[in-house]
């Protein structure tokens, strides 16, 4: 931006110096804004340099501003930032989306969350790569890669010049917690599991979620991809079941149908044994009527049938039977 000389003749877009009554000089510049608005604004000094370094540094902020990230911007507004553009440029969908942006609330809600970026120094990340072990190792390796993602967006964006999650021995720290060992069912423990379905008598007001289980363990199908199923997925004639959709979350923790799998492998034809096809006439038969037009679905929140409410059933079962 050119600057104009004491007592020249101000012009839109330009700045001038004017001398206040008190004997400090007033420097008055147009600038654009983010929103393309423009804007009338004074520095004060008590010289020329002190109001051109005030003017200087503002314009950089605006400057930032308008390439998407503030210089004051902290952690969680630059990985935000990030992933919003991934978002808009279908690098990741919805469900990857909402997952990213609920392990960032843990940067967030923290005191390293709430200052800028340029202000962070090696012993805050530290404190808080400490405070953050009570969490499973599958949740602090994604918060570790969201604080590198950071740093390096803001070194690309120039709000700060070193990035010192290179320059210090910041490690990912490992969490309290055991991995969770996941193991099947065993053959003894399968029978015990179908028996109390076959037994179980549904609660009034509740829904039961038998069929979806069973389906499960005679399918191999993942849950999500069961409640997702439509009569129309369900080949009784070909003997074969059509998988193409799941359940997600998505956005404030949204339930959606998302048509198509995580992975192209993921799209695939199921073969309907002899055990199987009496569970899905059933079903069939017992579908309700849903403006999704699924087979499961939930009547009393008249909504889609969410892979966690089967889950929940699925641990109160195996604490009866198991």
């Amino acid at each position: 931006m050119k600057i104009k000389k004491r007592n020249q003749k101000s012009e839109n877009g330009e700045g001038a110096f004017r001398k206040r009554a008190n004997g400090t000089l007033e420097y008055r510049i147009y600038y654009t804004d983010e929103y393309g608005k423009q804007i009338r604004k004074s520095f004060y000094g008590q010289n020329d340099i002190e109001c051109k370094e005030k003017a200087t540094e503002f314009l950089k902020i605006i400057d930032r501003k308008i390439n998407g990230v503030d210089a004051m911007a902290t952690i969680p507004e630059i990985v935000k930032f990030k992933y919003n553009q991934d978002l808009a440029k279908n690098y990741v969908h919805e469900q990857g989306y909402s997952r990213n942006i609920a392990n960032l609330a843990i940067i967030e809600k923290s005191a390293l969350g709430k200052l800028p970026i340029k202000e962070i120094k090696a012993y805050h990340i530290d404190m808080f790569l400490c405070s953050i072990t009570r969490y499973s190792n599958s949740t602090i390796s994604k918060i570790y890669l969201q604080l590198k993602m950071a740093f390096r967006e803001a070194v690309a964006k120039k709000i700060i010049t070193d990035n010192i999650m290179e320059q210090y021995d910041l490690r990912c720290p490992k969490s309290n917690k055991p991995d969770k060992k996941v193991r099947a069912l065993t053959r003894d423990e399968q029978v015990r599991f179908v028996n109390y379905l076959n037994e179980y008598k549904k609660q009034n007001n509740r829904n039961e979620y038998i069929d979806q289980l069973l389906i499960e363990l005679y399918s191999g199908m993942r849950m999500g991809e069961i409640n997702a199923l439509k009569p129309e997925c369900i080949d009784l004639k070909r003997g074969v079941i059509h998988v193409g959709a799941t359940v997600s979350k998505g956005e404030n923790f949204r339930d959606f149908i998302k048509e198509g799998i995580k992975t192209e492998a993921g799209v695939r034809d199921i073969p309907i044994s002899n055990t199987l096809r009496p569970i899905l006439e059933k079903a069939l038969n017992n579908k309700i009527g849903n403006p999704y037009g699924l087979l499961f679905y939930d009547e009393y929140k008249k909504n889609i049938v969410s892979t966690n409410q089967v889950n929940c059933f699925f641990q109160r079962v195996c604490k009866k039977c198991l």
